[in-house]
């Protein structure tokens, strides 16, 4: 796992830290070993956890009660502080024999098409939120798991990946990962290396400007949309492996850094 320790246990368990390895990096690499596991991300007494199985993102849980279904719900207006309240006093009733999700479905506040789609959106706002972790002990405990105690989603890996990076909160972080605005990539994929990631017909355009000439700079200044947009793009491509950075001496460094002088985006 890349710049993840191995920690030599009968768990095989792998050990990194989030602001060495952001979690986009941490999930391609784990995505390449196809292999089942729990990934965890812990920091200020918060753990949330990604189940991953055959490739997919199949559930995810969260230490934090914001992430919960019922404050979901509440948050994005799906039920209303009455219906969230009742719902509470009658899950506390059951002495932990039912979910909040069966509850809801129970008081026809939901059905149980809805309640999937609604755990759907859940999971993925708890997995997206890790992708704004800027640091956080993060570890991936390989092996299999009870899934009949799960719901299970089989969201592809490589596309949580794309919708993460589109949705990270902080442009100023996301060209950080990148590089200097004067940094070369080079396109590093086969065709049929795109065809798990969802990409649209104009983003894959996009790729295919990157060809080991273009800076970073010029790269964001040409995407299909916004700098901030074409940036998340461009590190969605790099966390996904489908784009390098070249190799470059000093002297053509100083020959780029002379050639983007001005308004860079990132840090010289």
């Amino acid at each position: 796992m890349d710049r993840i320790d191995l920690v030599s246990s009968s768990r095989f368990e792998f050990k990194g830290d989030l602001s060495a390895t952001p979690l986009p990096e941490v999930l391609q690499t784990v995505h390449h070993y196809r292999v089942p596991g729990v990934l965890s991300a812990s920091r200020d007494g918060v753990e949330k956890k990604i189940f991953i199985w055959s490739g997919d993102v199949i559930f995810a849980s969260s230490g934090d009660r914001s992430d919960s279904l019922g404050d979901y719900l509440l948050r994005t207006g799906r039920i209303t502080q009455a219906q969230f309240d009742e719902s509470i006093e009658i899950l506390l009733f059951s002495g932990g024999n039912k979910r909040h999700g069966e509850v809801l479905a129970d008081m026809g506040i939901l059905s149980e098409a809805s309640l999937f789609e609604i755990v759907v959106a859940q999971v993925r706002s708890i997995v997206y939120s890790l992708f704004d972790w800027e640091s956080g002990e993060v570890s991936f405990q390989v092996g299999q798991y009870a899934t009949d105690e799960l719901i299970q989603l089989n969201i592809p890996t490589r596309q949580v990946i794309l919708a993460g990076v589109k949705s990270m909160k902080d442009p100023k972080r996301v060209v950080g990962l990148l590089g200097p605005s004067w940094t070369v990539f080079d396109a590093s994929f086969a065709p049929h290396e795109i065809q798990d990631v969802g990409l649209s017909p104009v983003e894959v355009q996009y790729l295919e400007k990157v060809n080991g000439v273009k800076t970073l700079k010029e790269l964001i200044a040409m995407g299909p949309g916004d700098a901030v947009a074409n940036a998340k793009l461009m590190y969605a491509f790099f966390a996904l492996k489908l784009v390098s950075r070249r190799e470059m001496t000093q002297r053509s460094i100083k020959k780029i850094q002379w050639k983007t002088a001005g308004g860079d985006y990132a840090g010289e």
